[in-house]
């Protein structure tokens, strides 16, 4: 059963972590004159250390310092839009579309600091010791923003529709571990899983299964349970959403009206933050960060990530078919350089695999690759490229590409391959370029556990498995270790596939990137969340403004 999380070894527990009841009986103590001693002994009965509660307790005691003021608008700049952005949680492709989602929607659970599953919409959580089978408790007193009470039909709906292939979701891969959906009662939800997977909660919290009312089909609108209803929606122009007075998160949300929308082109979107125009922006691109530190009305807000910057190299046509020219392109990416200088320190080096070493569950005996001509060379060679000439497609769309296509096409020259770069303007790049050309720069978000990201992206079926590489040994070790209880089993198992993929892959990885956001000094209530910007995308329900 899901209870107050407890602190481990290594782990952090912030006050935004902790189940809405148990952050609310904190914080409701100490406004009624609850002792610190009182709180560190209710927090210590719960199993949290004393280290931790004393850091719960003074983050609480900060937070009623600095109370969250009501009221105010805020307009938000994300790095990306289309005119295909969407409402339809199943088809969200952009981290636009993800935000959107959590103005006007929910999940049934959502992702910590710690990357912890915690309790949403459902009030609680369990499963069966071989984790086949999970049981949610909903929460009650949750209404839609049109004042129909959630229920079990609604998370039955909206999480077997990713199944239903007339439906187009792009976490179908994903969904295909479910076997069935069933209401238990009004109030609760069994989910019938076809082989043992621990992660569910968290895959549960993010945003392509936010839960939809029942039969929902019309997304020109949004009707959620989310902390903002639908004031307007244009594709690729703006969303705007006003509080949402019978929202189920107690004094929640704090702002009057939120709007966002998308400026594609970095140097734009940083100008409207020193500007004024907007309060806060994702993406910042790194060249922007001195600029935004010396500004005492600005706040560089960043968060180690597993979001990774790469090169694809298709393997079903030429030249990336030749597993010597992966190679060769993989020897050739100075990986240094390009955390230091492009990234300015904000980052970790990449070993063409999907996992950064932070991650506990990345493989240290797979040798770091570096920069090395002499082995370029070889493998060009092989490939019949020595003296070569070859098209890479770079675009700001994939933050950092351009500038890492342009380290890559100097150490090409020295080995004797020509990279002509051609750089594809941000608007369309991705409905364009993506999984469609040869060799081009490409950015994937942050998921929050490695299952998630390889499904979406590397098994054989992936509609996002953008170099083509479909190797059956793979899917087999990724079905294993989304069933595997055993840590040390599963770390040998991912293990495993980040050799395949260093060694034969098409991504070419050289580096994986905070999080960075540029923030007006006057927005607050925003944490570090390891699975997107602004908070995991998720800030509209704790963001407001200082006056």
């Amino acid at each position: 059963m899901q209870h107050l999380p407890k602190s481990r070894p290594g782990q952090t527990l912030g006050l935004d972590d902790l189940r809405i009841e148990d952050r609310e009986r904190i914080l409701d103590g100490l406004k009624r004159g609850a002792s610190r001693r009182d709180i560190l002994q209710w927090l210590g009965g719960a199993g949290i250390a004393a280290v931790t509660g004393a850091g719960l307790l003074t983050q609480a005691q900060d937070a009623i310092a600095q109370t969250p003021k009501r009221g105010g608008k805020m307009r938000v700049a994300g790095h990306s839009s289309s005119a295909k952005d969407t409402l339809d949680p199943a088809k969200q492709t952009l981290s636009t579309d993800y935000i959107r989602g959590y103005i006007f929607f929910n999940g049934l659970t959502r992702i910590d600091s710690n990357t912890v599953a915690q309790p949403e919409l459902a009030e609680s959580f369990e499963s069966n010791p071989t984790a086949t089978e999970w049981v949610f408790k909903l929460r009650r007193g949750v209404e839609f923003h049109d004042g129909k009470a959630l229920t079990a039909q609604d998370v039955v709906y909206s999480l077997m529709r990713h199944k239903d292939p007339a439906v187009g979701s792009v976490a179908k891969s994903l969904s295909e571990l479910i076997d069935t959906v069933t209401a238990d009662g009004t109030g609760a939800v069994r989910v019938k899983l076809k082989s043992a997977y621990a992660d569910l909660p968290i895959m549960l919290g993010t945003s392509h299964f936010m839960i939809l009312k029942d039969g929902t089909k019309d997304f020109t609108t949004a009707v959620g349970t989310g902390p903002y209803k639908m004031k307007e929606f244009s594709p690729g122009v703006r969303s705007i959403g006003t509080r949402n007075p019978n929202y189920f998160k107690q004094g929640r949300p704090y702002l009057d009206e939120l709007e966002f929308f998308g400026i594609q082109d970095g140097v734009a979107r940083v100008n409207a933050l020193i500007s004024g125009d907007v309060q806060a922006i994702t993406n910042l691109p790194p060249s922007a960060i001195d600029e935004i530190k010396s500004r005492p009305n600005l706040v560089l807000f960043n968060t180690p990530s597993s979001t990774f910057t790469e090169f694809a190299m298709m393997v079903d046509r030429k030249p990336t078919d030749s597993l010597d020219f992966r190679l060769a392109i993989k020897y050739l990416l100075d990986r240094e350089r390009y955390v230091k200088t492009v990234l300015k320190g904000y980052g970790q080096i990449g070993n063409d695999h999907v996992v950064p070493p932070s991650n506990p569950l990345y493989n240290k005996a797979i040798a770091q690759r570096t920069l090395d001509l002499d082995k370029a060379k070889f493998h060009l060679g092989k490939a019949g490229l020595t003296n070569g000439r070859v098209e890479l497609i770079v675009s700001d769309a994939a933050i950092g590409s351009v500038e890492m296509g342009q380290i890559l096409q100097q150490s090409a020259a020295r080995a004797g391959l020509t990279i002509d770069l051609k750089r594809e303007p941000a608007d369309g790049f991705w409905s364009n370029i993506w999984l469609k050309r040869a060799f081009y720069g490409s950015q994937w978000n942050a998921r929050p556990t490695v299952d998630i990201l390889l499904s979406l992206g590397w098994t054989s079926a992936a509609a996002w498995n953008e170099a083509a590489f479909k190797d059956p040994t793979i899917d087999k070790l990724i079905l294993q270790g989304r069933s595997e209880l055993d840590q040390a089993k599963r770390k040998q198992i991912y293990g495993e596939i980040q050799t395949i993929l260093h060694e034969q892959g098409g991504n070419a990885v050289y580096g994986f990137s905070d999080f960075l956001d540029g923030l007006s000094a006057k927005v607050k209530g925003i944490t570090q969340v390891p699975v997107g910007y602004l908070g995991g995308y998720a800030f509209p329900d704790t963001v407001w403004l200082e006056s």
